[in-house]
């Protein structure tokens, strides 16, 4: 029997637990007090709490539903990097429940090492730790999966954009290292932008998002320099996609329904933004899809 192991980033369960999740996340060290101060006003200004584990939990949710309906043997498992379930936790489950394969795919279309990539460093160390020698299969992308295309473009076209709007697709910045030029990441964002906007024949352009507070090079250009950019080039309207993520979190909240937002009324662009695929039809189908194809049992 296959296990699907969905694996998310995490998030704190309320405003007591922002320190824990913030220090997990530094590897231990405890962020300064600014840091968290500015973190703890982020979340209060999205209500307090982030959407993305119930809604990985419903993506788990109707995965379980179409594998059923397609007579599949296979169970699903959500697993978190930073909060709760753990992807140890999640591994350990699968591991009670006699899975012969474990099929893991990331709840991220793009790769690279330091974002998908760092998922895997989990499910290693928590293989190591219970000694067994299950196998896995990873997924590393699924940008191209039709069922994505369709879910973004869906969401797109539910904003009611005309053609003098310029489509602005965003994704979470990350850090240039020796180890990854984020080359495969940028092109496979490339892609799917692309494809997406096939659709509408709009304008557009790709920017990068919610650089973390920490020095050296991070890919770019940064979704609010490209936004001012625009506006001097005369663009009044614009249309925000974030087709880095699938599903709402404090980025896509905060950082462009709030700050990005606010950016636009300041420079007098009249800006939309398009919601997230979450647990759609096109999204289920979209990891379908890709369970099917790189599954042993397949």
């Amino acid at each position: 029997m296959d296990g699907i192991l969905l694996m998310a980033y995490g998030t704190p369960n309320g405003m007591d637990d922002i320190e824990r999740y913030y220090t997990m996340i530094m590897r231990g060290k405890r962020p300064s007090d600014i840091q968290l101060d500015r973190l703890r006003e982020r979340y209060r200004m999205i209500g307090g709490v982030s959407p993305l584990l119930k809604i990985t939990e419903r993506q788990a949710s109707g995965l379980e539903s179409k594998i059923r309906s397609n007579g599949d043997d296979a169970k699903v498992y959500t697993g978190m990097k930073y909060s709760k379930p753990y992807i140890r936790e999640a591994i350990a489950t699968a591991l009670d429940d006699g899975v012969d394969n474990l099929v893991c795919i990331p709840i991220a279309p793009f790769y690279s090492k330091i974002g998908t990539g760092s998922y895997y460093e989990h499910v290693s160390k928590a293989l190591i730790e219970s000694g067994s020698d299950i196998r896995v299969v990873r997924a590393e992308s699924w940008n191209m999966e039709p069922g994505l295309i369709d879910a973004w473009s869906e969401r797109i076209s539910e904003v009611g954009i005309d053609r003098s709007y310029v489509l602005l697709f965003t994704a979470h910045s990350m850090p240039i290292t020796d180890e990854d030029n984020l080359s495969r990441y940028r092109n496979e964002l490339l892609q799917t932008s692309n494809a997406v906007q096939g659709g509408f024949g709009n304008k557009w352009s790709l920017s990068f998002q919610s650089r973390a507070d920490m020095g050296g090079e991070w890919i770019g250009p940064d979704v609010k320099v490209q936004i001012r950019g625009l506006g001097l080039n005369g663009v009044s309207k614009i249309a925000i996609a974030p087709i880095g993520f699938v599903s709402d979190n404090l980025e896509t909240m905060y950082d462009i329904g709030i700050e990005c937002r606010e950016l636009c009324a300041e420079l007098g662009i009249e800006v939309t933004i398009s919601g997230m695929p979450n647990d759609s039809d096109g999204v289920i189908r979209a990891i379908y899809n890709t369970y099917k194809r790189i599954s042993p049992t397949r």
